[in-house]
């Protein structure tokens, strides 16, 4: 814990999730020193010292050191004969509105992502137990934003766009394709990040034109970086039409996050302003002017 506390000081210091996620990696936490080392990032964020990135990157990472990957599933299981595959294998990730779960389906590992109700620390950890309830799987009452992010999702990768493939969806849940890797945010380094921020930014452009969609939420934790090094962009559930009031405003924005994060990891850069109107452009057309 000795070790986990100086590279603790050194993220805040920095503000940077590094030092601590390295530490990390090699220091068994339990979940009460996890919530403990937690406390003390909110109070630092509460206090400016940190950004909201760094929390974010340690608090993911935090939950998933703090309860097994693999995990006990009661036989038969009603949540993987609602989302219609053999078996459940673990959990790959936990946000706030959903769980991404790893499951078999026809001897294929497939991914699903359920969302949930509550959003609180305790609540999640109690919509994470799925049961039968008076016959049924107990699941979410936000059936419409599974199947909103479903369509967005089929939508993008009819579009050429680099996403997971989508299979099927049901109120509260979608099944997807598993891509092994790990979220930009705390991917290894990238052997050439000039290359992959400029194919992420075609990926960009190509939803917002082909697609007609923004991502909405695109950061460095809605990329995930496959074992073979190539990007993915993930987690639709905030996408919007590009003709949408404040879509271009919202594109600014998620490029911006994309540029900014290459610039203080990697220290290479773009031109915000130009895939912004490299977008106008595809959507308008150049004799359209600027909208």
């Amino acid at each position: 814990m000795e070790r986990l506390g100086r590279a603790l000081l050194e993220t805040v210091q920095k503000d940077d999730p590094e030092p601590f996620l390295k530490a990390l990696e090699e220091t068994e936490v339990g979940p009460e020193d996890a919530e403990r080392f937690l406390e003390a990032l909110r109070i630092q964020r509460e206090k400016g010292r940190i950004s909201d990135e760094t929390l974010k990157a340690i608090e993911d990472a935090l939950s998933e050191v703090s309860e097994p990957e693999e995990r006990e599933i009661p036989e038969p299981d009603p949540l993987a004969e609602y989302a219609g595959v053999d078996r459940i294998l673990g959990t790959i990730m936990t946000g706030k509105e959903a769980d991404v779960l790893l499951a078999e389906r026809d001897g294929e590992k497939v991914a699903l992502k359920v969302y949930r109700v509550h959003t609180g620390y305790e609540e999640r950890h109690e919509e994470r137990v799925y049961r039968l309830e008076d016959g049924e799987v107990r699941r979410i009452e936000r059936g419409d934003a599974a199947l909103r992010e479903f369509s967005r999702l089929r939508r993008a990768y009819e579009a050429g766009v680099r996403v997971p493939k989508p299979y099927d969806a049901r109120p509260g849940l979608i099944v997807m394709e598993y891509i092994p890797g790990e979220p930009l945010y705390r991917a290894p380094d990238l052997d050439d990040p000039e290359s992959v921020l400029e194919d992420l930014l075609d990926q960009v452009v190509r939803l917002a034109v082909d697609a007609e969609l923004v991502h909405g939420d695109l950061s460095a934790f809605n990329v995930l970086v496959g074992d073979d090094g190539v990007p993915y962009i993930i987690d639709l559930s905030e996408a919007v039409k590009v003709k949408e009031p404040g879509a271009f405003e919202t594109l600014r924005r998620d490029v911006k996050n994309l540029v900014s994060f290459f610039e203080r990891k990697y220290g290479v850069s773009a031109d915000v302003d130009e895939v912004v109107e490299r977008v106008r452009r595809g959507v308008y057309g150049a004799d359209r002017g600027r909208r």
